[in-house]
This record gives C-alpha cells, sequence and structure tokens, in this order.
C-alpha cells in the first residue's frame, strides 16, 4: 500500500510540473478555433478511476475538447483516467490539496470528504434514468454539488456510473439466497449495512485487486454498474448478472476550490459552460452504452443477465427499509440532503414495499 501511495505522489508530482500546476494567468492572444483574450491561462490535471472506453472517459474527453477550442488554448486539459493517479479517495485527497485540478469520483468514495454525497446510496431510490434527471438536475442536487466547498472544492456537475447490479456465481431467486454470500463492497459504512441487511456477507476491497480476488474465489459476488463490469471483465469470472438496479451512482465532477476562485469570470463561464455540455453528451451515450455492456455479457458465453423478479425486488426492498437502512443514510448524509433528495426524486421510504 506504501509503494502503490509513493507511485501515486510520484505521478501527481511529474503532472503538476509538465503541467505549470494549474497557471491562471490573463491572455490577451489568440490561439487555435477560438479566442484566448481575456480567458485565464490554466492547465487542468483531471483524474479518474474508469478505463478508457467508458462513458466517464468520453465525457471527459468531450469537456476536454469543448474548452481547449473554446478558449482558443488558454484552457488545456490533461486528462489521467484509469486510476493512474490512484483510485478516487487518493485522488479526490490530492485534489484537496491542490495536485490535482479536477476529479470524478464515484458517491461513495467522495463520502468519507463531503458526507452529503451519503444521500446517493439511498438503496431503490431511483426508478429509472428520468428520475434521477430531475432529481439531479433540481435545488437538491445543486445544493449536494455546493457541499463540495466544505472540502475545498467545486461540484461542477454529475456524469453517470449508472445502476448498480449484482453479480454473483450462484443463482439467486429469492433473499434466502443472498444469505451468507461473501459480497465485495465498497468501503461505505450504508454500502456495508445494506448488504447486511440483506443476509449477505460484504467486505471491503480496493477495486483494482477485484477481479483476480473473483478469480480466486475469495469472493462470491460482487457489484457495479454495468460498463464496469464489462470493461474490468468481471463477467469473465462471474456467471450470473442479475439487474438489480438497487443504487443508483452518479460520478461527482469537481475542481479544486482554490484553483477556481483564481480564475476570472469569463473563465469560470466558460468551464462550467463546457461542463455542462459534456453532462448532457454524457447522458446521450448512457444508457446505448449499457445495453451495449449487456449484450456483450449476453453473447460473450461466460454469463448472462438475469432479471430480478418483483417478489425478490420486494423482499430486499422490505429488508432495508427494516433494518433501518434510511434512517442510517439521513444520519450519515447529515442536514436534510438525504431527505431533499428524495422530495426530489418523489421517493417516501415510509411507502416502499
Amino acid at each position: 500500500m506504501k509503494k502503490h501511495l509513493a507511485l501515486v505522489m510520484a505521478a501527481l508530482m511529474m503532472a503538476s510540473m509538465l503541467a505549470g500546476c494549474g497557471s491562471s494567468e490573463t491572455t490577451d492572444t489568440g490561439s487555435g478555433d477560438g479566442n484566448s483574450e481575456g480567458y485565464n491561462t490554466l492547465n487542468i490535471i483531471a483524474a479518474h478511476g474508469a478505463a478508457e472506453n467508458t462513458s466517464e472517459n468520453e465525457s471527459f474527453l468531450k469537456f476536454k475538447e469543448l474548452v481547449e477550442e473554446r478558449s482558443g488554448g488558454a484552457v488545456t486539459v490533461d486528462l489521467y483516467p484509469n486510476q493512474q493517479l490512484g483510485g478516487d479517495r487518493e485522488y479526490t485527497e490530492a485534489a484537496t490539496q491542490g495536485n490535482v485540478t479536477m476529479g470524478g469520483p464515484s458517491t461513495a468514495n467522495i463520502a468519507p470528504f463531503v458526507p452529503a454525497m451519503n444521500a446517493f446510496e439511498t438503496p431503490f431510490l431511483f426508478s429509472d434514468r428520468e428520475t434521477v434527471y430531475a432529481a439531479l438536475d433540481s435545488e437538491a442536487g445543486q445544493a449536494l454539488l455546493d457541499s463540495l466547498e466544505s472540502a475545498g472544492l467545486k461540484g461542477l456537475g454529475y456524469f453517470e456510473n449508472g445502476f448498480r447490479q449484482l453479480t454473483t456465481n450462484k443463482e439467486i431467486n429469492s433473499l434466502a439466497d443472498l444469505k451468507g454470500l461473501k459480497i465485495r463492497v465498497m468501503e461505505n459504512e450504508v454500502h456495508l449495512a445494506i448488504w447486511e441487511a440483506l443476509g449477505a456477507n460484504p467486505s471491503p476491497l480496493a477495486f483494482g485487486e477485484l477481479y483476480s480476488a473473483l478469480q480466486q474465489k475469495a469472493f462470491d459476488a460482487q457489484e457495479n454498474p454495468a460498463e464496469l463490469i464489462y470493461n474490468t471483465k468481471f463477467y469473465e469470472v462471474q456467471d450470473h448478472v442479475y439487474l438489480t438496479n438497487h443504487i443508483y451512482t452518479p460520478y461527482i465532477i469537481y475542481m479544486n476550490l482554490d484553483t477556481w476562485n483564481s480564475l476570472n469570470e469569463q473563465t469560470q463561464t466558460l468551464i462550467q459552460e463546457c461542463m455542462d455540455e459534456a453532462v448532457a453528451y454524457c447522458r446521450e451515450i448512457c444508457e446505448a452504452n449499457e445495453q451495449a455492456c449487456f449484450d456483450a455479457i449476453n453473447e460473450s458465453g461466460k454469463s448472462q443477465t438475469y432479471e430480478v423478479s418483483a417478489e425478490l425486488h420486494n423482499e430486499m426492498v422490505t429488508a432495508c427499509k427494516d433494518a433501518g437502512i434510511y434512517d442510517l443514510v439521513i444520519e450519515k448524509a447529515g442536514g436534510t440532503y438525504a431527505q431533499d433528495l428524495w422530495a426530489a426524486a418523489g421517493f417516501d421510504p415510509e411507502a416502499v414495499a
């Protein structure tokens, strides 16, 4: 672990030296297809943990394309995907210290820095993408982005990670089939509590170690969105992919707050507008990408996707409610962040199942 952290810090130092560590001088000359006059000169070091062929990376590339063109080259982006600068927690910590400019972690992994993000770990909160997007675009969604400032970060928007699905090496037809199931989960108290409530035996493990752990049968199961299941090839070492949709996970796109505050209004507006367009682009491609992943898994001959019965869905929801998971989400998120997000989604935990 110490060796890995040392390598991450070395990579960050090299990235900072190459990038000039986010200079924000104002330029008066034009270059590229846009006009750079009036924009701050800024090199953005952007990091995320997803693979190059995912919607998150494609959306970061769209942002890079837009902001570099429209700033006339005054604002540039050096993108480091696939955990090149460490996992979500490592590069987010670096971002709070000003060593990374921009990042896109999953909500559970940023929650240790910004507890309000635990609101998104509410099980079975969203029924479909339309409801998701309405909630993310609401005042409650903006309030959650604003809460990032407590950690020295500026929230810019939400990319899509997607609905989380369960993969296993055994058939799951009822809640009883989950009993004792050794499942890898993220290191998040709400996620651990959810799977304990469902009767499983959850344990955290670093994402980069998960494939080999599944291959060696150290775990019976894991849960992740479709793109990660496919692109990380978890389906090769898991026989069943159950479409549980138990949690919707967005990626939180942020920028170091000090860097943001050092920029003039013109540059801030440009960055936000380009990010808004990248978010819209992400939404355009995500559902099709997800279905393509499911199709490829089903055609692989190594695994198969399965719909979850209404009976099993209701059993899972009831188990979460009876175990006090919704109260735990409120406690961990603090304030009224969870309740406000639920209201924006039209969700009432007292009415579930």
